[in-house]
């Protein structure tokens, strides 16, 4: 009796005790996996659990995209001219060869729209333009040809008028970038609410660049106007601080590594946005320094003579190009002649 009664007592679980342990283990599991419902009880966003997902863990299982990534930073960083930056209201800043001295290879445009403002109402008083306006900002007087345009829409209203606005400038759309919000940082991650747009129906957590080009490149001919496959088209950085507007720095990398055109212009600039190889135009600036003549004298002929604009398909060589090297050229991905 009592070998029977150490027996019953002594083994393993129970059948229904085991299966029961099973189930809440696999729910546990569920919930874990459930980021959806994570967000909606903790506020962090489904997002913040992707892994290397910053530019500079990104390459760290690819030796040669990361050497190649670091060759291209290095040569972008050596043929940059100083930075420039211009205090001006572009609502009355004429758009012009005169004001620059020269066309643009690249313009990043950052608009105050409106959405911005509903975004962070709490902030008072925000500079806002209508699409209309803009429109109106004279882009394609600047740009030459080829050139490329990225600019920032937001999530809402933007979508559709970023392309109207592409279109009037002369531009077509060819890609769509987007920056994907992540709220690790304790100070954010509860603020959904207090930013959900009220003309959303879902929660924004993303904002888009719409890229797009005047001219026409070819990837597998034009290896010195353009390295195309270097970057993807997703950023995902930390979201700044409520009614901060600021972009992720990861921007201007993609479109350096890109367009191999060295005058580059960022409309709507701040303080931060300052950076060498760019001409930043705002009037939240602090102060100028910009110069056309001088900032002409970085792209000159052989005669001494500033480089204006195109005329045609620029050749290899040019004064306004980045150029190469043959380690580059070995490391970059290419598409195959046709």
């Amino acid at each position: 009796m009592a070998g029977r009664g150490r027996g019953r007592f002594s083994g393993g679980p129970r059948p229904q005790f085991q299966q029961q342990q099973q189930q809440q283990q696999q729910q546990q599991q569920r919930n874990q996996n459930d980021y959806s419902q994570h967000f909606v009880d903790t506020g962090q966003r489904p997002q913040n659990n992707l892994r290397d997902a910053s530019l500079a863990d990104l390459y760290d299982d690819y030796p040669q995209l990361k050497e190649l990534i670091q060759r291209k930073d290095a040569l972008v960083a050596a043929r940059a001219t100083p930075p420039y930056y211009l205090k001006a209201d572009l609502r009355t800043l004429p758009l012009n060869l005169q004001t620059f001295g020269t066309k643009f290879d690249v313009v990043l445009i950052d608009p105050p729209w409106e959405e911005y403002a509903r975004r962070a109402p709490h902030v008072g008083d925000v500079e806002t333009w209508t699409w209309q306006q803009i429109m109106e900002l004279g882009v394609e007087n600047i740009t030459d040809v080829p050139s490329f345009v990225f600019l920032w829409c937001g999530s809402a209203e933007g979508l559709d008028a970023g392309r109207h606005c592409l279109r009037k400038w002369g531009f077509r759309r060819c890609e769509d970038i987007c920056w994907i919000k992540t709220n690790k940082d304790p100070g954010t991650k509860n603020v959904a609410a207090t930013r959900a747009d009220p003309h959303a129906v879902l929660q924004h957590t993303k904002e888009h660049c719409l890229m797009g080009i005047k001219g026409s490149v070819r990837r597998n001919t034009d290896g010195h106007i353009i390295h195309s496959n270097i970057d993807t088209d997703i950023i995902v950085t930390e979201e700044p601080p409520a009614g901060s507007t600021r972009k992720p720095d990861d921007m201007y990398r993609i479109i350096e590594r890109f367009c191999l055109g060295r005058r580059r212009l960022e409309l709507f600039g701040d303080e931060p946005n300052i950076r060498p190889g760019w001409v930043t135009v705002g009037n939240k600036l602090n102060s100028s320094n910009f110069n056309p003549q001088m900032y002409a004298s970085h792209f000159q002929l052989p005669d001494g003579s500033p480089y204006v604009q195109n005329n045609g398909k620029p050749r290899p060589g040019g004064p306004h190009l980045l150029g190469t090297t043959p380690e580059i050229e070995e490391l970059r991905p290419k598409s195959p002649p046709r």
